[in-house]
């Protein structure tokens, strides 16, 4: 399956022959009105931190206050890094204040406590605690070959986690803290050029390098993976994704920490450049343990009762010995922010240059199989699906969509990409927040990270890239889907930021689709979103 026909009408309709002299660049554009987010007692704010510090987490019309009042946290990982969580988590409780500076964009924590605005108690201590002895960890990482010292660094996390998931009762998130050697020497890094590097390389690592540079590492003792080439290992390739695909048969979502989230640094230490103010660490921190403990931090405001988004994308399984194989995946959102996982079915793709696609029979089953993952979930049927995806639509997964859309009154099949387009306003910021250009019918671009007036600021490090709509098959008119996309960025519960940069659909696909590369086939998958992030 290496060549299909894609409709390109869209496309090709403004298309102006070469032999034509080009018209001027005509096109509209506009500003969209930020969406709105709900917290407790329905109320309403644009902005996650300043929602939850005047209001606290969502709530239901007749609740006065969130249903989830506390959070048992279990904690594994060295001794040292065991205290230092506890004495973070504690901090947590109380208000942290950082320089104010920039008092929208990084505001003070009102503390994480039943007395503050969430109205919550983190619950930890020793039954919930875990301690890997340095010792253990140090035998792990005198592995010569990475892949194989990853794995033993897995497994003893592991080990301790089915401990904590056996506890009575057993905890509700529990926290990984990670040591900076297992950092360094279990984590590679990709460059701004792609290359992938090692953080650190051990005495036997470095060897074997030089041995490879010079021809040699067919030499007894020397054929060590280094962990930086896309071998066909059938092992954990990955720290972060392996021990999640590892915590799966347990049941309890896993928050990974590293000591630099937990350290106090001083203003004036050069590490403070790069670090986040601990004001900010505690926002992003709690956010993530109380979506993984089964609740709402907030929801949006303004979407239709009864929209089932879905996000496709795709993913290569590391356990499997056939390079060709893909699978696909689904993550489908309700309205009401429900995030679910749906691991598809493998297929066969041949083309590295291209983006895998489904066909008609794939898209249909796929689809299929998400809206009824929804429907078990809510008990109900959708009156609406979107669906999106990071590629064009060719013929047959348009036909298998469409085949599996049968009875749904309302639908939408949406495709993004990025083509570089860069659109400029006078001043010294980028573009607002939710401005939008359209060139075609179905053809519009979207900028879904750029100044934001009510953070007085742009929150990026880089020049923002535009989303582009580069087509839309379905039933609702242009506008609803620009809206819909931008509120979608608001929805990463992974993080108190204002937003980020794609649609929740697509913006874990990537991410969610390693871990599911990285587990074993006899492990059975959790449909719930929190186990993912």
């Amino acid at each position: 399956m290496t060549s299909n026909r894609r409709r390109g009408g869209l496309r090709s309709r403004n298309r102006t022959p070469h032999s034509t002299p080009c018209p001027s660049p005509h096109f509209e554009a506009g500003v969209l009105d930020e969406p709105l987010l709900l917290f407790g007692g329905r109320h309403q704010h644009i902005d996650p931190k300043t929602g939850l510090g005047l209001y606290g987490p969502y709530s239901v019309g007749d609740q006065e206050w969130p249903s989830l009042t506390s959070i048992t946290i279990g904690i594994i990982g060295p001794p040292i890094l065991v205290s230092d969580t506890r004495s973070w988590l504690t901090r947590c409780q109380s208000r942290i204040v950082n320089d104010g500076t920039q008092p929208y964009l990084y505001p003070h924590f009102p503390g994480f406590s039943p007395v503050t605005m969430f109205q919550c108690r983190l619950v930890f201590g020793d039954t919930w605690q875990e301690v890997i002895t340095p010792e253990t960890l140090k035998q792990a990482l005198e592995v010569p070959d990475y892949y194989e010292r990853l794995g033993q660094v897995i497994t003893r996390y592991a080990e301790r986690l089915r401990n904590l998931s056996e506890r009575t009762p057993k905890p509700d998130v529990v926290i990984c803290a990670i040591p900076d050697d297992v950092i360094e020497l279990c984590t590679v890094r990709t460059t701004r050029s792609g290359v992938v590097k090692r953080r650190k390389l051990t005495p036997a690592e470095k060897q074997a390098q030089r041995a490879r540079e010079v021809g040699q590492a067919f030499l007894p003792g020397l054929k060590i993976s280094l962990g930086t080439d896309d071998e066909d290992v059938l092992a954990h390739h990955n720290l972060r994704r392996g021990l999640k695909a590892q915590a799966m048969p347990f049941g309890i979502p896993t928050q990974i920490v590293l000591p630099r989230t937990l350290r106090e640094i001083s203003p004036d230490d050069l590490e403070s450049r790069t670090l986040q103010d601990p004001a900010t660490r505690a926002w992003n921190l709690t956010t993530a343990l109380y979506y993984k403990a089964g609740g709402h931090p907030w929801r949006l405001a303004h979407v239709q009762p009864g929209t089932c988004y879905v996000g496709i994308s795709f993913y290569r399984e590391r356990f499997s010995d056939n390079p060709r194989l893909r699978t696909s995946l689904a993550q489908v959102f309700t309205h009401t922010g429900d995030g679910l996982v749906l691991r598809g079915r493998p297929f066969e793709w041949d083309d590295p240059r291209r983006s895998p696609h489904l066909t008609e029979e794939g898209a249909l089953n796929l689809l299929q199989d998400a809206l009824a993952l929804y429907r078990r979930h809510t008990q109900s049927s959708p009156q609406r699906v979107v669906v999106h995806k990071s590629s064009r639509y060719w013929d047959e997964e348009l036909d298998g969509f469409r085949e599996a859309l049968r009875g749904i009154p309302f639908w939408d099949l949406v495709a993004f990409g990025k083509r570089k387009i860069q659109f400029l306003r006078q001043g010294d910021y980028p573009p607002l927040r939710g401005t939008w250009v359209r060139f075609a019918d179905d053809n519009f671009l979207l900028y879904t990270r750029g100044y934001v007036p009510y953070l007085r600021t742009y929150p990026g490090m880089r020049v923002p890239q535009p989303l582009e709509i580069l087509e839309h098959f379905g039933t609702s008119p242009p506008d609803l889907v620009l809206r819909e996309t931008l509120a979608l960025t608001k929805m990463n519960w992974n993080t108190a930021d204002f937003s980020c940069e794609e649609p929740i659909t697509l913006a874990f696909a990537r991410r969610v689709g390693e871990i599911l590369a990285e587990l074993p086939e006899h492990i059975p998958p959790h449909t719930e979103y929190r186990f993912y992030m």
